[in-house]
């Protein structure tokens, strides 16, 4: 059991392929593991309570400012009915910040840094949880731990790691309709619930922006400016082709990649992108922009300042996709096959900005450069993202699902 999370399939997910086959014998191994340690005398198995408030449990390290903290866990936790439900947060993180203090003051219990797995077990054991849910599974190694047992008589994964957890422990998935294709279910080894919409609930709030000043990284206002702001794992080889094809096209423009944190995955595919446009015959260098890691409010200076927004294919993004759609900022996707390569589109098919999701690496191509090159139709674009962006927030039809799906799940 002491192996279990220290190694975990994060990688997979990032290839454009069913991996259900796969996961499922990861999640059958890692919950024989943790069997074998919860078949203790001490620990019987978790008893259905009787009477009072549903109590819903949260587990997960990123009670923080966070992607799935913002994505997910917050608007779930903030907007669930206090009335009919009693929520318990198990926050495995040990720091804290603003959006901690908000978990805090929004769940009728917080358990924080309980200690070991066996204090962790035994702090949820105690709280005697109706459902049990798991924002995430595939991050952490002590999520892992825990999402392997049974702890709760019914236990449900959402998609802060977008992809089926494999674990036989793990009664339901909690996704989205926005980014589900159809007869998704093959795809999960849980029972799939797609909630309406976004499936969250998410609150606008101001984005701070930085004063921009492009020199201070090699860019000009003179060339179309295409941020590609993913992650380097983000990017799979079979669509590196993608930025030459665009910068063929256009001629004259700026293909912004950053640099991440992880510098030797951003190495390697800079080396990959130099390789793709020396076979298009391209000089990579005049176009591709390397920029750094940016905080916050510099990236979203950038962001006001860009022409297109490149997500990446296969696995999109979803907070930056917000964000940039924030700025004004058009957002160029390609409809995945699978819920991790759908969270753009499904915002953009949201908005009924299905024009800007393309169906293939043709037609991105071409979206791109009509965006990049058409300065009249980009200011329609962002005309309509503006009319329409408030749409996306404070929808509250995801969480009367949520309760109704908690209400059987406990019953």
């Amino acid at each position: 059991f002491r192996a279990v999370g220290t190694q975990q399939p994060f990688w997979l997910a990032y290839q454009e392929e069913d991996n259900v086959a796969l996961l499922r014998r990861y999640g059958r191994l890692c919950a024989k593991l943790m069997a074998s340690w919860q078949a203790q005398p001490s620990m019987p198995a978790p008893a259905k309570r009787d009477g009072g408030r549903i109590r819903v449990g949260f587990v997960s390290q990123h009670f923080r400012e966070h992607s799935v903290w913002n994505a997910i866990i917050k608007g779930w936790l903030g907007q669930i009915d206090a009335r009919r439900f009693e929520v318990v947060a198990f926050c495995l993180g040990a720091g804290e910040d603003a959006e901690t203090r908000y978990a805090r003051s929004h769940a009728a219990r917080f358990v924080q840094a309980a200690g070991g797995l066996r204090e962790w077990v035994d702090a949820i054991r105690a709280s005697r949880p109706d459902v049990l849910i798991y924002p995430e599974i595939g991050m952490d190694p002590m999520t892992v731990k825990l999402a392997s047992l049974r702890l709760a008589p019914r236990q449900a994964a959402s998609w802060g790691h977008p992809e089926t957890t494999g674990l036989p422990t793990m009664d339901f998935y909690l996704s989205a309709q926005a980014f589900e294709p159809e007869s998704a279910q093959p795809h999960y080894t849980e029972q799939l619930l797609a909630l309406p919409n976004l499936g969250c609930y998410l609150q606008r709030a101001p984005l701070e922006a930085a004063a921009a000043d492009l020199g201070q990284w090699g860019l000009d206002t003179d060339s179309p400016l295409l941020l590609c702001p993913g992650a380097p794992f983000k990017y799979a080889p079979e669509h590196d082709a993608v930025l030459p094809r665009i910068a063929r096209e256009l001629g004259r423009c700026q293909l912004v990649v950053f640099t991440h944190l992880t510098r030797a995955l951003s190495a390697r595919l800079q080396q990959r992108l130099v390789a793709a446009f020396e076979r298009e015959g391209l000089e990579a260098a005049r176009y591709l922009r390397l920029v750094p890691w940016l905080s916050g409010p510099a990236f979203h200076a950038l962001m006001q300042r860009a022409d297109v927004f490149l997500d990446t294919i296969g696995f999109s993004g979803f907070n930056t996709a917000l964000q940039a759609l924030e700025c004004g900022l058009p957002v160029v996707t390609r409809e995945g096959r699978f819920l991790r390569g759908r969270l753009a589109s499904g915002i953009l098919q949201r908005l009924e900005l299905q024009e800007l999701v393309a169906a293939g690496a043709d037609s991105y191509v071409a979206l791109a450069v009509r965006l990049a090159r058409d300065r009249g139709y980009r200011e329609r674009i962002r005309a309509r993202i503006e009319a329409r962006r408030h749409i996306l927030y404070e929808d509250a039809a995801p969480i009367r699902a949520l309760e109704e799906f908690l209400s059987r799940a406990a019953g």
